[in-house]
């Protein structure tokens, strides 16, 4: 098993300083997250225990960001030559690894979340045999998004032949992600010394020559390389519909209505670089508490419906949010949860149920307890409730349309029952029985 890996995240970033941001590209926020903490949480997710990180330019903001979120396991080498080709910065990290082989990446690209778990299936047992290098490549030529400046390969019976970014002729594109055996060290190594410079694509050449470099096909999984404010918004909306294509509950109506206006919204807020998501928790649940006020005070139990819309709502752009995100956010207070927002936008019609706080005030106590302890439906081993019909059939989607009908149609006495045994027999914010 593989358990070390190589970011490269010395180089200037050219292209996106232009652009007059103070900060290296390694750290630009893409959906929600930096480049480099999101290769560094992948890597980490298919088993790598050590991450060197090759810092240059702005080395010390980057080592400060990866200090200041406190994610583990990281070490540093640094390379004074970032103005040079990127093979001086894999040349630098070689005293941080062992004689193992290592998986490598550039730090200005995303990859889907299951990317480096089936790049390595495929490329580890590849590299037993006679290969030095394995390299992840894509056949979707015409769904490269900057296509002039991706990096083109020539394979033949899965193996790489020809590599390089000015080839005229090509059938696959490199995609940044490679399985090195540390044979590759004395060949950067001979060509640095023989030119002052040397680039990963000059030795990744010689592999080819000597015909010890395989490719991994990676067609259909979502990778891009992300070097402008252009670049990053296509990759941000290419990790959203990936997430939507992928989960099969989105093609249910309800799910799919809440989705579309969602995901405009979610990528609204990925374009504001550093957005705070607790504050929109705050904001819903003002909100929601403002609009339950009214409801209660002024006697409309109806205007709950817009309020749980609110919730539903944002709902679906937090699971949009963390299933962008290679590590979800850390949970949030119960009060600014959207569960407690459920509750409170409910709470209208719930209080009104049988017309009297006999009835009503144990079913929110109810509501409130399970909320706070799930562990509760654990103990009484309830059946566990498939996948496939929570996502759906009992989807906040859906719940709020059944919802908006009974408020509408159901005498008051019964209404309240309606969210009540929703929440009962209901997963919330992906949390599963046992």
């Amino acid at each position: 098993m593989i358990k070390q890996g190589v970011i490269l995240a010395s180089g200037l970033g050219s292209r996106l300083n232009s652009e007059g941001r103070n900060e290296p590209k390694p750290l630009m926020p893409v959906g929600g997250m930096a480049l480099i903490e999101r290769v560094i949480t992948l890597m980490q997710s298919v088993g790598i225990e050590k991450v060197v990180v090759v810092v240059g330019y702005r080395g010390d903001q980057i080592k400060e960001y990866i200090a200041k979120n406190n994610i583990q396991g990281v070490v540093f080498a640094e390379n004074t030559e970032y103005n040079k080709k990127n093979g001086i910065s894999l040349l630098r990290a070689r005293d941080c690894l062992d004689d193992a082989p290592f998986i490598l990446s550039m730090s200005d690209h995303i990859f889907s979340n299951d990317f480096f778990a089936d790049f390595l299936k495929k490329a580890e047992s590849e590299l037993a045999g006679k290969y030095d290098v394995v390299l992840s490549v894509d056949r979707n030529i015409e769904g490269v998004f900057d296509l002039d400046d991706a990096t083109k390969v020539v394979t033949e019976n899965g193996e790489i032949t020809t590599i390089g970014k000015e080839l005229s002729s090509y059938d696959a594109v490199d995609t940044g992600l490679f399985l090195c055996k540390t044979s590759v060290f004395p060949k950067l190594q001979e060509i640095y010394d023989a030119k002052g410079d040397v680039s990963i694509s000059d030795v990744m050449g010689m592999e080819a020559r000597e015909g010890k470099f395989a490719c991994a096909e990676m067609t259909g999984h979502l990778w891009q390389d992300v070097d402008t404010p252009s670049m990053k918004n296509e990759a941000e909306e290419r990790l959203v519909d990936n997430f939507l294509d992928k989960d099969p509950s989105f093609a249910f109506f309800s799910n799919r209505f809440f989705a579309k206006s969602a995901k405009e919204a979610v990528l609204k807020c990925f374009e504001k670089e550093h957005f705070d998501w607790n504050m929109l928790g705050t904001v819903v649940f003002i909100a929601s508490l403002l609009l339950t006020a009214v409801a209660l005070f002024a006697g409309v139990p109806q205007l709950s419906v817009a309020t749980l819309l609110l919730v539903t709502f944002v709902f679906y752009l937090g699971k949009i949010r963390n299933n962008v995100r290679t590590v979800p956010l850390k949970s949030e207070n119960f009060i600014f949860s959207w569960r407690f927002s459920f509750i409170l936008a409910v709470l209208p019609v719930v209080l009104g149920t049988c017309d009297t706080l006999w009835v009503a005030l144990p079913l929110v106590v109810a509501m409130f307890g399970i909320s706070l302890s799930p562990a509760l439906l654990q103990r009484l081993e309830l059946p566990q409730i498939p996948e496939s019909i929570a996502s759906t059939w009992l989807s906040p989607s859906l719940f709020w349309i059944v919802y908006t009908v009974c408020v509408l149609i159901l005498p008051e006495w019964l209404a309240g029952f309606v969210p009540f045994c929703y929440f009962l027999f209901s997963p919330f914010s992906g949390e599963k029985r046992a």
